[in-house]
């Protein structure tokens, strides 16, 4: 399983800003091939409909899993929300802690 380390619980970013996800790029036997492929959805959660993840956004798709960190830029029209999760994908879903990010100015 791989462990997202960024964004993490506290964090605040801003609609449309180019931001950096970072991951722990050694899991259970090892570092993580250097085949495997990742991709980064945006999403959040909503006490009200239970567990969805909301995943509305693809961030970035077809990276490597092993250089440990991706640069992504967040959609413009995003809503103010202290509920969104990033979710690297490639030899499972993980989601990060939930964080904030505020609609662009």
């Amino acid at each position: 399983m791989i462990y997202s380390t960024s964004p993490s619980s506290g964090t605040k970013w801003r609609a449309g800003d180019k931001r950096t996800v970072t991951w722990d790029t050694n899991v259970e036997g090892g570092p993580i091939p250097d085949d495997y492929k990742g991709t980064i959805k945006l999403g959040y959660l909503d006490p009200k409909d239970g567990p969805s993840e909301h995943l509305k956004w693809e961030l970035a798709s077809e990276f490597d899993l092993n250089k440990g960190s991706q640069v992504v830029t967040l959609p413009n029209d995003l809503e103010t929300k202290r509920t969104y999760i990033i979710v690297l994908m490639g030899d499972s879903g993980n989601a990060s802690p939930q964080f904030t990010i505020t609609a662009a100015r």
